[in-house]
């Protein structure tokens, strides 16, 4: 179970895949975020690459951004599909 006291909220152009595993090294078990992603990039774009994670970087909370709640459902199940999010 994860221990949720400490959080690392994501920052824009800041919160990258070297800045979580900078702030990996600080705790194992702190609760990182991605950058924003959009639905759309996810749906339409190269999803694969988008939701390409290091295992160094988990536990890690997926941030997604959008308008349309069929696009966001689609991007979340994509996720869910292509990364370690699915528990499988």
């Amino acid at each position: 179970m994860l221990d949720r006291r400490i959080n690392v909220a994501p920052m824009m152009d800041w919160t990258d895949r070297h800045c979580r595993y900078f702030l990996r090294g600080f705790s194992p078990d702190v609760l990182l975020y991605t950058e924003m992603i959009t639905a759309a990039a996810i749906v339409r774009g190269d999803g694969a690459q988008l939701l390409a994670f290091h295992p160094e970087e988990h536990p890690l909370a997926l941030q997604l951004g959008g308008s349309e709640p069929r696009e966001l459902a689609a991007a979340a199940r994509a996720a869910v599909v292509r990364s370690p999010w699915s528990n499988r």
